[in-house]
């Protein structure tokens, strides 16, 4: 608001970053997301299981009684419109869902000259190492934490921007800072542009890239982390 005086009345001043936030909400698309309810804990759709008697998951169990969305599992972003699905379990105890096929959806690259053989026969022959060759580029595509299990570990699940999920063991000696390399290791978005890194409610922002895990209370037992897009 500006002041107002005796020949001037008080006016409203728009936040300009009001309009653009709203703007983005408007262009992020609607998800729908299914909150099961067990015997032992809850799951968000396939994911993993939050056990009832984790301290750890005590605020998220609070707001589902209270009848609000935990918003911090969902992998949405700020503003963004989500369906959630509650389906209860009563009689049921958490069991891992199998892996969906997921078929390939990416590009490949045929291996051998490009040229064809003076025969049929011959230029046949350099397709068949092309077989081989999308078994090592999946290996080589899924990350590891170098993880010292002589060593105290913990488990953390990494909400990221996208919707997408990681899941990896550290050390408790391993900083923020690593959890950050891994992330930009395991999904090529997160290393082209800039991110913070936050902890579930109460809300807490993992700026220093130099704290160990085992440091932050937050991650005694392991936990969740929620990457935010800036």
């Amino acid at each position: 608001m500006t002041l107002g005086g005796d020949d001037a009345p008080s006016t409203v001043v728009e936040d300009p970053r009001a309009a653009a936030a709203a703007q983005q909400a408007q262009a992020l698309p609607r998800v729908s997301r299914t909150l099961h309810l067990w015997q032992d804990g809850f799951s968000i759709d396939d994911g993993e299981l939050y056990r009832f008697e984790d301290p750890a998951n005590a605020h998220t169990l609070a707001l589902i009684n209270q009848g609000r969305a935990p918003l911090a599992l969902l992998g949405v972003q700020p503003g963004q419109e989500v369906d959630l699905q509650l389906n209860p379990h009563k009689d049921e105890k958490y069991v891992q869902p199998k892996q969906k096929y997921k078929p390939f959806s990416g590009g490949g690259q045929r291996l051998g000259s490009p040229t064809p053989g003076p025969s049929g026969t011959a230029s046949a022959q350099p397709a068949a190492p092309a077989a081989a060759a999308p078994a090592s580029s999946t290996a080589a595509s899924t990350p590891s934490m170098n993880v010292d299990e002589s060593q105290p570990t913990i488990r953390l699940q990494i909400r990221l921007g996208d919707g997408s999920r990681l899941q990896s063991n550290f050390n408790t000696t391993h900083t923020v800072g690593d959890v950050h390399n891994y992330i930009n290791s395991a999904n090529q978005a997160s290393s082209s542009r800039g991110y913070a890194l936050m902890t579930t409610f109460p809300s807490k922002d993992l700026s220093d890239k130099s704290v160990a895990l085992g440091d932050l209370p937050e991650f005694k037992r392991g936990g969740v982390i929620v990457q935010k897009w800036t």
